[in-house]
Protein backbone atom coordinates (compact mmCIF):
# COMPACT_ATOMS: atom_id res chain seq x y z
CA UNK A 1 0.00 0.00 0.00
CA UNK A 2 1.39 3.40 -0.95
CA UNK A 3 1.78 6.32 1.43
CA UNK A 4 -1.07 8.12 -0.34
CA UNK A 5 -3.36 5.11 0.18
CA UNK A 6 -2.67 5.28 3.92
CA UNK A 7 -3.50 8.96 4.19
CA UNK A 8 -6.95 10.29 5.08
CA UNK A 9 -8.80 11.45 2.00
CA UNK A 10 -9.77 15.13 1.80
CA UNK A 11 -12.18 16.61 -0.73
CA UNK A 12 -11.05 20.16 -1.42
CA UNK A 13 -14.30 21.78 -2.49
CA UNK A 14 -13.05 25.39 -2.80
CA UNK A 15 -9.86 27.33 -3.45
CA UNK A 16 -7.04 26.93 -0.91
CA UNK A 17 -3.84 28.93 -0.69
CA UNK A 18 -0.38 27.96 -1.91
CA UNK A 19 0.87 27.07 1.57
CA UNK A 20 -1.96 24.62 2.14
CA UNK A 21 -1.45 23.15 -1.32
CA UNK A 22 2.16 22.46 -0.35
CA UNK A 23 1.71 21.42 3.30
CA UNK A 24 -1.54 19.45 3.45
CA UNK A 25 -0.48 16.71 0.98
CA UNK A 26 2.28 15.75 3.42
CA UNK A 27 -0.41 14.45 5.78
CA UNK A 28 -3.54 13.98 3.65
CA UNK A 29 -4.62 12.67 0.27
CA UNK A 30 -6.15 15.72 -1.43
CA UNK A 31 -8.76 15.59 -4.20
CA UNK A 32 -9.72 18.89 -5.81
CA UNK A 33 -13.41 18.91 -6.70
CA UNK A 34 -13.20 22.01 -8.91
CA UNK A 35 -10.15 20.87 -10.87
CA UNK A 36 -11.66 17.80 -12.48
CA UNK A 37 -14.11 17.66 -15.42
CA UNK A 38 -16.77 15.86 -13.39
CA UNK A 39 -16.99 15.83 -9.59
CA UNK A 40 -19.44 12.93 -9.54
CA UNK A 41 -17.02 10.75 -11.47
CA UNK A 42 -14.25 11.69 -9.03
CA UNK A 43 -16.39 10.80 -6.04
CA UNK A 44 -17.50 7.52 -7.58
CA UNK A 45 -13.82 6.60 -7.60
CA UNK A 46 -12.58 8.02 -4.28
CA UNK A 47 -15.73 8.85 -2.29
CA UNK A 48 -15.35 5.98 0.17
CA UNK A 49 -11.89 7.24 1.15
CA UNK A 50 -12.98 10.81 1.86
CA UNK A 51 -13.25 11.63 5.56
CA UNK A 52 -12.92 15.44 5.33
CA UNK A 53 -14.38 18.16 3.15
CA UNK A 54 -12.69 21.57 3.02
CA UNK A 55 -15.23 24.03 1.68
CA UNK A 56 -16.55 27.58 2.04
CA UNK A 57 -19.75 29.60 2.24
CA UNK A 58 -20.87 29.86 -1.41
CA UNK A 59 -20.54 26.12 -2.14
CA UNK A 60 -23.39 23.80 -1.18
CA UNK A 61 -22.87 20.79 1.04
CA UNK A 62 -26.15 18.92 0.97
CA UNK A 63 -27.47 15.41 1.52
CA UNK A 64 -26.74 14.22 -2.06
CA UNK A 65 -23.09 15.18 -1.64
CA UNK A 66 -22.91 13.57 1.81
CA UNK A 67 -24.41 10.40 0.32
CA UNK A 68 -21.44 10.20 -2.03
CA UNK A 69 -19.09 10.25 0.97
CA UNK A 70 -20.18 7.40 3.26
CA UNK A 71 -17.18 7.80 5.58
CA UNK A 72 -17.31 11.58 5.90
CA UNK A 73 -16.39 12.67 9.43
CA UNK A 74 -15.54 16.39 9.19
CA UNK A 75 -16.63 19.43 7.21
CA UNK A 76 -14.03 22.18 7.65
CA UNK A 77 -15.40 25.49 6.37
CA UNK A 78 -13.07 28.31 5.38
CA UNK A 79 -16.00 30.67 5.91
CA UNK A 80 -18.10 31.90 8.80
CA UNK A 81 -21.55 31.39 7.29
CA UNK A 82 -23.33 28.04 7.36
CA UNK A 83 -26.07 29.07 4.92
CA UNK A 84 -25.33 26.44 2.27
CA UNK A 85 -24.52 23.56 4.60
CA UNK A 86 -27.26 21.12 5.65
CA UNK A 87 -26.31 21.33 9.31
CA UNK A 88 -29.12 19.09 10.52
CA UNK A 89 -28.09 16.34 8.13
CA UNK A 90 -24.50 16.66 9.34
CA UNK A 91 -25.64 16.38 12.96
CA UNK A 92 -27.79 13.35 12.19
CA UNK A 93 -24.83 11.60 10.61
CA UNK A 94 -22.40 12.54 13.38
CA UNK A 95 -20.29 14.64 11.05
CA UNK A 96 -18.23 17.30 12.81
CA UNK A 97 -18.46 20.82 11.40
CA UNK A 98 -16.05 23.70 11.99
CA UNK A 99 -16.11 27.22 10.59
CA UNK A 100 -13.78 30.20 10.32
CA UNK A 101 -15.37 32.45 12.94
CA UNK A 102 -13.00 35.26 13.90
CA UNK A 103 -10.65 34.99 10.95
CA UNK A 104 -12.19 37.86 9.00
CA UNK A 105 -13.91 39.82 11.78
CA UNK A 106 -11.45 42.77 11.81
CA UNK A 107 -11.63 43.01 8.02
CA UNK A 108 -15.44 42.99 8.03
CA UNK A 109 -15.54 45.67 10.70
CA UNK A 110 -13.05 47.81 8.77
CA UNK A 111 -15.28 47.55 5.71
CA UNK A 112 -18.40 48.45 7.67
CA UNK A 113 -16.72 51.69 8.69
CA UNK A 114 -15.37 52.25 5.18
CA UNK A 115 -18.93 52.12 3.83
CA UNK A 116 -20.21 54.25 6.70
CA UNK A 117 -17.61 56.94 6.07
CA UNK A 118 -18.01 56.77 2.29
CA UNK A 119 -21.73 57.51 2.42
CA UNK A 120 -21.57 60.10 5.18
CA UNK A 121 -18.66 62.02 3.63
CA UNK A 122 -19.77 61.64 -0.02
CA UNK A 123 -16.38 60.19 -0.89
CA UNK A 124 -17.44 58.85 -4.30
CA UNK A 125 -19.19 62.03 -5.44
CA UNK A 126 -16.29 64.23 -4.37
CA UNK A 127 -13.76 61.92 -6.00
CA UNK A 128 -15.74 62.04 -9.24
CA UNK A 129 -15.90 65.84 -9.09
CA UNK A 130 -12.13 66.06 -8.68
CA UNK A 131 -11.49 63.71 -11.58
CA UNK A 132 -13.85 65.64 -13.85
CA UNK A 133 -12.12 68.92 -12.99
CA UNK A 134 -8.45 68.01 -13.45
CA UNK A 135 -7.96 67.52 -9.69
CA UNK A 136 -8.72 71.22 -9.15
CA UNK A 137 -9.74 71.84 -5.55
CA UNK A 138 -12.21 74.58 -6.47
CA UNK A 139 -14.49 72.07 -8.20
CA UNK A 140 -18.05 71.28 -7.08
CA UNK A 141 -18.07 70.04 -3.50
CA UNK A 142 -20.57 67.69 -1.87
CA UNK A 143 -20.71 68.62 1.79
CA UNK A 144 -21.25 65.92 4.32
CA UNK A 145 -21.75 64.86 7.92
CA UNK A 146 -19.49 63.12 10.40
CA UNK A 147 -20.08 59.77 12.06
CA UNK A 148 -18.17 60.94 15.13
CA UNK A 149 -20.30 60.98 18.26
CA UNK A 150 -23.33 59.43 16.56
CA UNK A 151 -25.51 56.66 17.95
CA UNK A 152 -24.78 53.33 16.26
CA UNK A 153 -26.93 50.23 16.50
CA UNK A 154 -25.39 46.82 15.85
CA UNK A 155 -27.70 44.02 14.80
CA UNK A 156 -25.84 40.90 15.90
CA UNK A 157 -23.16 41.45 18.52
CA UNK A 158 -21.07 38.40 17.70
CA UNK A 159 -17.40 38.35 16.75
CA UNK A 160 -17.83 40.80 13.87
CA UNK A 161 -20.31 42.96 15.78
CA UNK A 162 -17.84 43.32 18.64
CA UNK A 163 -15.13 44.41 16.20
CA UNK A 164 -17.50 47.06 14.83
CA UNK A 165 -18.16 48.19 18.40
CA UNK A 166 -14.42 48.53 19.08
CA UNK A 167 -14.09 50.90 16.16
CA UNK A 168 -17.21 52.79 17.21
CA UNK A 169 -15.59 53.42 20.60
CA UNK A 170 -12.70 55.14 18.81
CA UNK A 171 -15.25 57.41 17.08
CA UNK A 172 -16.78 58.24 20.46
CA UNK A 173 -20.10 56.76 19.37
CA UNK A 174 -22.89 55.64 21.66
CA UNK A 175 -23.28 51.91 21.06
CA UNK A 176 -26.57 50.00 21.10
CA UNK A 177 -27.19 46.44 20.01
CA UNK A 178 -29.83 43.77 19.52
CA UNK A 179 -29.19 40.05 19.88
CA UNK A 180 -31.38 37.05 20.53
CA UNK A 181 -30.41 37.64 24.16
CA UNK A 182 -28.63 40.30 26.19
CA UNK A 183 -24.90 39.89 26.83
CA UNK A 184 -23.48 40.43 30.30
CA UNK A 185 -19.88 40.86 29.13
CA UNK A 186 -20.19 44.15 27.21
CA UNK A 187 -20.86 47.74 28.35
CA UNK A 188 -23.14 48.59 25.42
CA UNK A 189 -26.89 49.30 25.63
CA UNK A 190 -29.14 46.35 24.82
CA UNK A 191 -32.40 46.82 22.93
CA UNK A 192 -35.03 44.12 23.30
CA UNK A 193 -36.19 44.34 19.69
CA UNK A 194 -34.84 45.36 16.31
CA UNK A 195 -37.53 48.02 16.03
CA UNK A 196 -36.46 49.50 19.37
CA UNK A 197 -32.85 49.50 18.20
CA UNK A 198 -33.71 51.30 14.95
CA UNK A 199 -35.69 53.96 16.79
CA UNK A 200 -32.78 54.65 19.11
CA UNK A 201 -29.90 55.09 16.67
CA UNK A 202 -28.75 57.09 13.66
CA UNK A 203 -26.66 54.34 12.06
CA UNK A 204 -27.76 50.69 11.87
CA UNK A 205 -24.98 48.19 11.13
CA UNK A 206 -25.98 44.62 10.28
CA UNK A 207 -23.64 41.81 11.34
CA UNK A 208 -26.02 38.97 12.22
CA UNK A 209 -26.21 35.54 10.52
CA UNK A 210 -28.30 34.95 7.42
CA UNK A 211 -30.81 32.17 6.92
CA UNK A 212 -34.56 31.85 7.27
CA UNK A 213 -34.61 33.15 10.85
CA UNK A 214 -33.37 36.58 9.73
CA UNK A 215 -34.83 36.78 6.22
CA UNK A 216 -36.13 40.32 5.49
CA UNK A 217 -36.16 41.27 9.18
CA UNK A 218 -34.90 44.73 8.18
CA UNK A 219 -38.10 45.83 6.48
CA UNK A 220 -40.14 48.98 5.90
CA UNK A 221 -41.08 49.31 9.58
CA UNK A 222 -37.47 49.09 10.73
CA UNK A 223 -36.29 51.55 8.07
CA UNK A 224 -39.05 53.99 8.97
CA UNK A 225 -37.97 53.72 12.61
CA UNK A 226 -34.36 54.45 11.62
CA UNK A 227 -35.65 57.70 10.19
CA UNK A 228 -34.84 60.31 7.52
CA UNK A 229 -31.38 61.01 8.95
CA UNK A 230 -30.53 57.32 9.23
CA UNK A 231 -27.79 55.27 7.63
CA UNK A 232 -28.01 51.53 6.97
CA UNK A 233 -24.81 49.48 6.64
CA UNK A 234 -24.98 45.80 5.70
CA UNK A 235 -21.86 43.62 5.62
CA UNK A 236 -23.66 40.41 6.64
CA UNK A 237 -26.14 38.79 4.22
CA UNK A 238 -28.34 40.37 1.57
CA UNK A 239 -31.30 38.26 2.66
CA UNK A 240 -31.52 40.13 5.98
CA UNK A 241 -32.77 43.32 4.30
CA UNK A 242 -35.92 43.51 2.20
CA UNK A 243 -34.40 45.10 -0.91
CA UNK A 244 -37.68 46.44 -2.26
CA UNK A 245 -38.40 48.14 1.07
CA UNK A 246 -34.87 49.54 1.14
CA UNK A 247 -35.19 50.98 -2.38
CA UNK A 248 -38.46 52.67 -1.48
CA UNK A 249 -37.00 54.04 1.77
CA UNK A 250 -33.99 55.52 -0.05
CA UNK A 251 -36.14 56.97 -2.84
CA UNK A 252 -38.68 58.54 -0.48
CA UNK A 253 -36.18 59.85 2.06
CA UNK A 254 -37.44 57.52 4.79
CA UNK A 255 -33.72 56.95 5.44
CA UNK A 256 -30.81 59.09 4.30
CA UNK A 257 -28.33 56.65 2.80
CA UNK A 258 -26.94 53.12 2.76
CA UNK A 259 -23.61 51.32 2.50
CA UNK A 260 -24.08 47.81 1.16
CA UNK A 261 -21.58 44.98 0.77
CA UNK A 262 -24.40 42.49 0.21
CA UNK A 263 -27.75 42.95 -1.54
CA UNK A 264 -30.62 40.48 -1.73
CA UNK A 265 -33.40 40.05 -4.25
CA UNK A 266 -33.54 39.59 -8.00
CA UNK A 267 -31.88 41.84 -10.58
CA UNK A 268 -35.00 43.95 -11.01
CA UNK A 269 -35.03 44.57 -7.26
CA UNK A 270 -31.38 45.62 -7.07
CA UNK A 271 -31.03 47.69 -10.26
CA UNK A 272 -32.66 50.87 -8.87
CA UNK A 273 -29.83 51.13 -6.33
CA UNK A 274 -27.34 51.63 -9.15
CA UNK A 275 -28.66 55.10 -9.99
CA UNK A 276 -28.82 56.39 -6.41
CA UNK A 277 -26.28 58.94 -5.19
CA UNK A 278 -27.04 58.08 -1.57
CA UNK A 279 -25.83 54.49 -1.87
CA UNK A 280 -22.31 53.04 -1.84
CA UNK A 281 -21.97 49.38 -2.82
CA UNK A 282 -19.25 46.73 -2.90
CA UNK A 283 -19.45 43.13 -4.22
CA UNK A 284 -19.49 41.08 -0.99
CA UNK A 285 -15.81 41.50 -0.18
CA UNK A 286 -15.86 42.86 3.37
CA UNK A 287 -14.05 39.82 4.72
CA UNK A 288 -11.86 39.18 1.69
CA UNK A 289 -8.54 40.70 2.68
CA UNK A 290 -5.08 39.19 2.44
CA UNK A 291 -4.94 39.05 6.22
CA UNK A 292 -8.27 37.23 6.51
CA UNK A 293 -7.25 34.76 3.78
CA UNK A 294 -4.07 33.92 5.68
CA UNK A 295 -5.98 33.57 8.94
CA UNK A 296 -8.54 31.12 7.58
CA UNK A 297 -5.89 29.15 5.69
CA UNK A 298 -3.89 28.73 8.89
CA UNK A 299 -7.07 27.72 10.72
CA UNK A 300 -7.77 25.05 8.09
CA UNK A 301 -4.34 23.49 8.69
CA UNK A 302 -4.91 23.67 12.43
CA UNK A 303 -8.32 21.96 12.29
CA UNK A 304 -7.19 19.20 9.95
CA UNK A 305 -4.14 18.52 12.11
CA UNK A 306 -6.32 18.42 15.24
CA UNK A 307 -8.60 15.91 13.51
CA UNK A 308 -5.63 13.76 12.54
CA UNK A 309 -4.32 13.82 16.13
CA UNK A 310 -7.72 13.14 17.69
CA UNK A 311 -7.80 16.49 19.47
CA UNK A 312 -10.69 18.86 20.18
CA UNK A 313 -11.48 20.84 17.04
CA UNK A 314 -11.13 24.63 16.96
CA UNK A 315 -14.35 26.49 16.10
CA UNK A 316 -16.44 23.33 16.20
CA UNK A 317 -20.08 24.02 15.39
CA UNK A 318 -21.32 20.46 15.87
Amino acid sequence: MSNDDQKIGVLVNCPINKVNRAELPKLFDLHFAEEVPNRDELLAEVGENIQIIVSDGPRHIDVPLMNQLPNLKLVCLQSVGLDHLDLEAAKDRGIHVTNATGTNAPSCADHAFALMLAVSRHILANDKSMRENEAYEECAKFHSTTVYGKKIGILGLGTIGCEIAKRAVAFDMDIYYHNRSERDDVPYTYCKSLLELAKEVQILAISCPGGEATRNIVNASVLEALGPGGTLVNIARGTIVDTNDLVRALQSGAIKNAGLDVIGGEAQDRIPLCSMDNVVMSPHLAGNTEEAWLNRSQLTRTVLTEFLDGKELTNQVC
